[in-house]
């Protein structure tokens, strides 16, 4: 590579006006090189920061020795390491000779005193191409990736929590107070369900999509078809525990067989109020397929796995079946409401913008839930001292 003399006329090629605005301030920081075809500009698994801006040709992006992308002029590359300072995700190569501003990390940082706005504007501009290039990446295969994105769900941390683990191993210093604690903090997110399910729905322009968790609001009422209370009573629910009665309702008869008090909604913890309104904001505020990431991946794909950590605990405290009906109807219940989101999502899949919202959804619920479980087990491994700072 060598550095050129003169400015190439190839400026014209950069047609990101924000791109071609800096290019001044940019033409500072760095230096103009040529590489010729066969050059690699970035080595995967590599630790350097440097961002290329393609004046002139085109480069091929590999991944484990696979094209996964082509870069022409115009464009950045090497965006990544520069932006995260980690090592290389892909290899670089030249396919056309190119002309190309190479801009080290910490030459632009050292701008900062003097020219905040540009390192800023700059900064923000390859992030957008980092976060954009990551959806084009995206799997194309929409009921593979949505297997793919659900695995990951079910196998996330929120779902195999130590303190899920504690509780089905029965593991923890007093498990009836464990489950007491769970009931009455939880009950401040689980009652807010239907109004999940709401929310969702009315961010939903397809009438297929909406009628389908239409259905899921109706058995969080208590209604059931025939074929599914068949189902549920061969699994050893009756019912006459369940037919009628709200879902909230349920878990509050699980509340009221281990005596715990649940207060109005100005009394729910804080951790409780936090979570429910993050989530809440998650559905309100992002997109759609956000809302079904959140709901659908994040929640109800998982809810049925985490619930059957309870049910040996509820054994050992001698929990009667019907006061502890609701974690078995919902590990059960949960499978058809999986189906209808899991459709949802597939439909969301199709676009790149839609997978990216949907894993953002999914990982958002999860993480919140996981913080929520990380409060309880620290609860739940120390009563005494839970109890004493409430006295």
């Amino acid at each position: 590579m060598h550095a050129s003399e003169s400015e190439p006329s190839s400026f014209k090629h950069l047609t990101d006006e924000s791109l071609h605005d800096l290019l001044p301030f940019l033409k500072q920081v760095g230096q103009i090189h040529d590489f010729v075809a066969g050059d690699q500009l970035i080595t995967q698994g590599h630790s350097d920061q440097r961002i290329y801006c393609l004046l002139d040709g085109a480069v091929d992006v590999l991944r484990d020795g696979q094209k996964i992308g082509l870069v022409e002029a115009g464009d950045l590359v090497g965006e990544y390491a520069f932006i995260d300072n980690r090592p290389r995700t892909a290899s670089v190569v030249v396919v056309q000779d190119v002309t190309a501003l190479v801009i080290e990390r910490q030459a632009l940082l050292e701008c900062a005193s003097e020219d905040l706005s540009s390192v800023t504007r700059f900064l923000q501009l390859a992030t957008r191409r980092m976060e954009e290039r990551a959806k084009e990446l995206q799997p194309q295969d929409t009921d593979g990736f949505v297997d793919r994105i659900s695995s990951e769900a079910i196998s996330h941390h929120a779902v195999n929590h130590p303190y899920l683990e504690a509780l089905a191993s029965g593991d923890l210093p007093d498990l009836r107070w464990a489950l007491s604690d769970f009931g009455r903090h939880y009950y401040g997110y689980s009652a807010h369900f239907p109004r999940y399910l709401t929310q969702t729905i009315s961010r939903l322009s397809e009438p297929r999509h909406r009628n389908g968790l239409l259905e899921n609001l109706t058995e969080e009422s208590g209604q059931y078809e025939d074929e599914e209370l068949h189902e549920l009573e061969e699994a050893g629910i009756a019912a006459d525990w369940i037919v009628g009665v709200p879902h909230p309702e349920l878990f509050k008869r699980f509340c009221d067989a281990l005596k715990i008090q649940v207060g109005a909604v100005h009394e729910d913890n804080l951790e409780v109020v936090c979570w429910r309104e993050m989530f809440l904001d998650v559905l309100v505020s992002g997109s759609p397929a956000q809302a079904i990431g959140a709901l659908g991946l994040g929640t109800e794909n998982v809810v049925s796995t985490m619930y059957r950590h309870f049910l040996p605990a509820l054994d050992r405290v001698g929990i009667e079946p019907r006061d502890a009906v609701f974690f078995p109807l919902h590990a059960l219940v949960d499978d058809h409401h999986q189906a209808t989101l899991r459709d949802i999502a597939r439909d969301f899949a199709g676009t790149a913008d839609g997978r990216h919202d949907l894993i953002k959804g999914m990982r958002k619920a999860l993480y919140l839930r996981a913080g929520f479980w990380d409060w309880l087990y620290d609860r739940a491994r120390n009563p005494h001292q839970v109890e004493a700072s409430t006295v």
